[in-house]
């Protein structure tokens, strides 16, 4: 049986969304394949059938040091025992200084993209891209310099890194990415890859998908926002959504997960005290388990995201569990909700007077209706993310049956 070694610095439940989907792909190949998966991640969510080897080697976050790493790991025996016995390798996050080696071997090499590292240092492209296409560099240490002294240092030194990472995945034989915007975006900055980008989208989550949506919800409209307080996730948006919000009087409920820095906090202490109306809850971190339970009780996600999002997660999980979600139309966000009953509640990318009306929309809306929005947008989300044909185009890009079975 042909056998695929996935070499992963990061593996779920550690990381985010790029990390689940590497998770839900080993889960299918395994089914034709034999797995080896090779990672820094010390308690990895175990599959059956499927080999997982701890590698000190990948522990290391930050792109320069992981690629350092990388290429020491690449010359060790231990490293070369195993691409000896693959057939085909498999790179989902950022790990690529070890392509070279296995191409040397003459193995077949997948890359897999969850962002767009080949052409940005912070693996992301402010939206639209139309806009921001002959400044992504500026952007990147813009956004980096955002973060304190030590972040812009660091961009500013090594800004030139993504041109290291497009000539190791230009050796790769399929470049896999996870929307047709995508693809387009990095294909149009990176031409010697058209011939090699695949598009696949990410498989859902088996529970998500067998569940039947559970709602649960209040009189009182409860909008649910999961993306901290970073920038890009357009936390600065939401900030003015809530002032305009407060201001017009609505009694709304607003819960909020992930990081949150203490001037954050105070921001939002800050609404709440001024706006009776808005019952601000903040969470913090939360285990997916409990995320998906907040479902049950929200009306809406908001997702004021200003960045080309590849294929976020957190609309397709909102979408699938009856949540309505609130978008920003950027990257694969109208692949996801574009025709769908609910693509009226996408809204422009930084655009507080959209979010607002769309919010407002939701609220003149009754229990019922948000529920039966959210049922029909289950039914269609599933009908487009059939499993079959996503594990059949797994299954094309990593080797046919016959090979695979070979």
């Amino acid at each position: 049986m042909t056998s695929i070694l996935v070499v992963a610095e990061r593996y779920w439940p550690d990381g985010g969304g790029g990390e689940l989907a590497t998770h839900l792909v080993v889960d299918v190949l395994k089914r034709r394949f034999d797995v080896v998966v090779v990672t820094g991640t010390k308690n990895p969510a175990k599959l059956p059938k499927v080999t997982y080897i701890h590698e000190p080697l990948l522990s290391k976050r930050e792109k320069n040091i992981l690629w350092l790493n990388a290429l020491r790991l690449a010359r060790t025996q231990r490293f070369e025992g195993l691409l000896r016995k693959s057939d085909i390798v498999y790179v989902p996050r950022f790990a690529f200084p070890i392509i070279p080696y296995a191409k040397r071997m003459k193995k077949k090499v997948v890359v897999h993209l969850h962002d767009y590292i080949p052409i940005s240092y912070t693996a992301t492209v402010l939206a639209p891209y139309e806009e921001h296409k002959h400044r992504i560099t500026r952007d990147d240490i813009e956004l980096e310099c955002m973060k304190g002294l030590k972040h812009c240092l660091g961009v500013n030194l090594l800004w030139w890194l993504p041109r290291l990472a497009r000539r190791w995945i230009s050796q790769a034989d399929k470049v896999a990415c996870v929307s047709r915007r995508q693809a387009e975006i990095i294909a149009s900055q990176v031409p010697g890859l058209k011939g090699k980008v695949e598009v696949i989208y990410n498989p859902l989550p088996p529970e998500l998908a067998n569940a039947e949506p559970r709602k649960d919800l209040d009189s009182v409209p409860t909008f649910l926002y999961v993306g901290g307080d970073s920038y890009i996730k357009g936390f600065h948006i939401l900030l003015q959504a809530l002032n305009k919000l407060g201001k017009q009087g609505f009694k709304v409920s607003f819960i909020l997960t992930n990081k949150y820095s203490h001037q954050s906090l105070e921001m939002l202490k800050k609404l709440s005290e001024k706006y009776s109306s808005l019952n601000i809850q903040l969470l913090g971190r939360v285990e997916y388990s409990k995320l998906k339970e907040l479902h049950r009780k929200t009306w809406a996600l908001l997702f004021p995201s200003i960045w080309e999002e590849p294929l976020p997660y957190a609309v397709l999980e909102a979408s699938i569990l009856g949540t309505i979600p609130i978008a920003s139309a950027v990257g694969g966000v109208p692949e996801l909700l574009g025709r769908t009953i609910t693509q009226r509640y996408m809204v422009s990318p930084g655009s507080v007077e959209d979010l607002v009306k769309r919010v407002t929309e939701i609220c003149s809306l009754g229990v019922n209706d948000v529920m039966v929005l959210g049922y029909k947008l289950r039914e269609e989300m599933l009908q487009r993310l059939d499993l079959n044909r996503i594990e059949g185009r797994v299954f094309e890009i990593f080797g046919s049956t016959k090979e695979a079975n070979a």
